[in-house]
């Protein structure tokens, strides 16, 4: 499994994620929904 692999399995639980917690609850993840995502950039 590459890293660009794991990121695409990553991205949709991410935003699934921060669907069900919204904004006005969990600012950080709106604000900074990549950086433990993308680690490797």
């Amino acid at each position: 499994m590459t890293w660009l692999t794991l990121a695409l399995l990553i991205q949709p639980k991410l935003l699934t994620f921060t669907t069900t917690n919204p904004p006005s609850k969990k600012p950080s993840l709106t604000t900074k929904p990549t950086p433990w995502a993308w680690p490797w950039t």
